[in-house]
């Protein structure tokens, strides 16, 4: 008889200072739940959690995470899962340092590094990442790419690998993260059982539909932040951008340079993404027709406003609503 036991997955959930519980907690509770599940002679993850040094880390707000271990004491390992960080990572950073030896010696021998949320921080700090496609936490996403300019950043995608190192973008996301590693490592079949048991959504792709979009306005160039705030409450207007810089008293190529060089926009982009997030305020807080925000927000073709918005928000609006109205109909 052919003999079907298949060896423990060893994973080490590397906890690190000022790492965030919840996540923490997620990923061994979605591990455990997989070995519950699993109808194999034995369970398929053997989770081991390890500090840099052994002691208890302190975790978001006033928790403890207590480890099995200390880092260095595990040789090999199949499967490394670092939790994410979000309102902590500023504080987190500095400490990133010492873990590039151990994960780079991980890697080389074989393992799998998965990242939730922010943590691709850290592991960007190891150098693994530098050349390859990752993502992380979109409100993050400028910093990132300021801090790893060698990592090649996609923060559309909830979820990225590339050469056994896998990235997640926001705390939720690493759900879905959760459900990849043991659906590539276990099976779909118990990945599915997971997912239905804890009604984890596991069909989203793209984080793009959850991005709030943060005016730059700190830029310090008073003028660009006059058009701005006109920008603001005149959006639903017909606007041209050569009659917007002479509005304002710039020459048309000196004003759209100068509108990059504060916002990180061209004033046509500016202006679309202005549209954009009004158009996803009112299909969240209202009843409207499309027809009608279409016109609200300063289009005149539904039909073209709907494509823009799928091309930019990764849903068409009714799905969008859909997913978001803040109250039912």
């Amino acid at each position: 008889m052919r003999n079907t036991h298949k060896p423990l997955m060893h994973v080490t959930l590397l906890l690190a200072e000022h790492c965030s519980a919840a996540s923490a907690t997620m990923a061994a509770e979605l591990l455990a739940a997989a070995n519950a599940f699993s109808t194999s002679d034995q369970p398929p993850f053997q989770v081991t959690a390890a500090s840099l040094t052994g002691q208890p880390v302190r975790s978001t707000g006033t928790q403890t995470l207590h480890a099995d271990t200390a880092l260095s004491n595990i040789r090999q390992t199949d499967l490394v899962i670092i939790p994410g960080f979000l309102f902590t990572l500023r504080e987190a950073m500095p400490a990133f340092a010492p873990y590039r030896t151990w994960l780079r010696k991980q890697h080389r021998q074989g393992a799998t590094i998965a990242t939730l949320c922010t943590a691709t921080f850290l592991l960007a700090e190891s150098g693994l990442l530098d050349g390859l496609r990752a993502t992380t936490h979109w409100a993050f996403a400028s910093l990132f790419a300021r801090q790893y300019p060698q990592v090649h950043l996609d923060c559309q995608q909830i979820l990225c690998e590339d050469n056994r190192l896998v990235t997640s973008g926001g705390a939720s996301a690493g759900m879905d993260v959760m459900l990849h590693l043991i659906r590539r490592f276990a099976s779909l079949a118990l990945a599915q059982q997971c997912s239905r048991y804890l009604l984890i959504d596991h069909t989203r792709h793209e984080q793009t539909p959850y991005v709030l979009w943060s005016m730059p306005k700190s830029h310090g160039d008073v003028e660009i932040l006059r058009v701005q705030n006109w920008l603001d409450t005149h959006f639903a207007e017909p606007i041209l951008i050569d009659d917007l810089a002479q509005q304002f008293g710039f020459g048309v190529r000196n004003f759209k340079r100068r509108f990059k060089d504060a916002t990180g926009y061209t004033p046509l982009a500016y202006l679309q993404t202005l549209r954009l997030e009004k158009a996803k305020h009112l299909l969240e807080s209202t009843r409207m027709a499309l027809d009608r925000i279409t016109f609200a927000v300063g289009y005149e073709d539904s039909n073209s406003f709907r494509r823009l918005f799928q091309n930019r928000v990764g849903l068409q609006p009714a799905a969008y609503r859909r997913k978001f109205q803040l109250a039912p109909p």
